[in-house]
């Protein structure tokens, strides 16, 4: 078994050297003043505006939306789960927007938007399942009340949504505005008239609406045998493509982070090996990636029969063979870092990779377990606020004599 670390609490990170950790210091900081003094699309979208923008659509469009009722309801990164007020039925569907920000470090300007933040679960024992985006429609999998949290992405207790005591979250600050709205007869003739009211304004509340028109309209969907990983949450990261008759899947990550999951129950011997294909468009860092406030990347994982993981990720700054565990808390008890691509002269370009995974395991995390259980894809770009961009094909697990094809 690897040996675990001391888990660090949200806002901390283990910087290495003092002159290492001043200088991202410097960088971090710097790069927010510049944010702050030039807001782009990535600065937090201001709640008391988007909140005044979305009541005045609601009121221009009337009865014609279909509208059933709408609430807006504030939802604290240090409080627990907060009650909508809606009481929802099985296959209902649900339209949440929202704006805002929760702070780990506003100085270091370390923060995370209802797009990844947003959680929802069905009375007090329900299952969580996670908005897609700060504007989407999800459909109840239960009737019951509808209860809301804000919570950064990872460390769950279980799937009840039981917040895991480890991690405190009276450390972070800020909340979501949300505006949460049920329909009589479903959400696309109400989305529809709200954005043909919002027109082509400018504005919080016009852009969501119209990006909660289109996502109802054209959902993301998961590549087929792929999920995301229940602890992130669903996601717009991946869809899938085809050129001819090879099978892609495409990463396009913003201020985000997901984990897309297969099943592979295979054997772990002295001669298996992951094999795949990948071409890296945009690194989401150009900083180095492994430390807290900088671990943003693009990878792909092997995750093992006892619960620990090895992920082979393109950086930025790492020399291709480091090997780091991950400095994120929780995930520094179950994810080791392997960098395979670095080289910034081979970005836009199909690679091929294999790597022996057994002797990799060894090397990097201990002794070897028996059994692989999945493959993952892994997107990060939620410290940075930057873009990531990269191709998948070809992935498959094999010893010689037995293959299992992945993608």
């Amino acid at each position: 078994m690897a040996e675990e670390t001391a888990a660090r609490k949200v806002g901390e990170f283990d910087g290495g050297s003092p002159l290492k950790t001043i200088g991202l210091l410097i960088r971090l900081v710097g790069r927010h003043i510049a944010r702050a003094m030039n807001p782009d699309a990535s600065f937090p979208v201001d709640a008391g505006h988007f909140e005044t923008g979305m009541k005045a659509l609601l009121a221009s469009v009337g009865d014609s939306a279909g509208l059933k009722d709408a609430r807006f309801i504030d939802v604290g990164g240090d409080a627990e789960w907060v009650s909508s007020g809606f009481e929802v039925e099985e296959g209902e569907e649900i339209t949440i927007i929202g704006a805002g920000a929760i702070w780990a470090s506003k100085l270091l300007d370390l923060r995370f938007g209802p797009r990844v933040g947003v959680w929802m679960r069905i009375g007090e024992d329900g299952r969580v399942f996670k908005a897609p985006s700060e504007a989407s429609t999800v459909r109840a999998p239960a009737s019951g009340p509808l209860m809301l949290a804000a919570k950064p992405p990872g460390e769950w207790a279980d799937e009840q949504g039981r917040f895991d005591p480890e991690y405190p979250r009276n450390v972070v600050k800020g909340a979501f505005r949300l505006c949460v709205m049920n329909w009589t007869d479903g959400a696309a003739r109400g989305l529809e008239a709200l954005a043909e009211e919002a027109g082509t304004r400018e504005g919080e509340a016009p852009v969501l609406v119209r990006k909660a028109r289109d996502q109802q309209q054209a959902p993301a969907v998961a590549p087929e045998g792929w999920h995301y990983l229940w602890r992130l949450g669903d996601g717009e990261i991946y869809r899938e493509s085809r050129e001819g008759e090879v099978k892609r899947i495409c990463c396009d990550t913003h201020e985000d982070v997901g984990i897309l999951q297969f099943p592979a129950d295979f054997p772990l011997t002295d001669k298996t090996r992951l094999k795949w294909r990948w071409k890296a468009d945009a690194l989401p860092s150009d900083l180095a990636e492994d430390v807290q406030p900088t671990h943003d990347y693009l990878s792909i994982a092997v995750e093992f029969e006892n619960g620990q993981d090895l992920t082979y990720m393109w950086s930025s700054r790492l020399p291709e063979g480091t090997i780091f565990r991950c400095p994120l808390p929780w995930w520094d008890k179950r994810e080791t870092h392997w960098v395979v691509r670095s080289d910034k002269s081979k970005l836009g370009q199909w690679l091929e990779e294999e790597q022996s995974l057994r002797p990799d395991y060894a090397k990097a995390v201990g002794e070897p377990p028996a059994r692989i259980v999945r493959v993952w894809l892994i997107a990060v770009s939620l410290f940075q606020h930057g873009t990531g961009r990269c191709e998948f094909a070809d992935i498959e697990l094999t010893d010689g004599e037995n293959t299992l094809k992945i993608l």
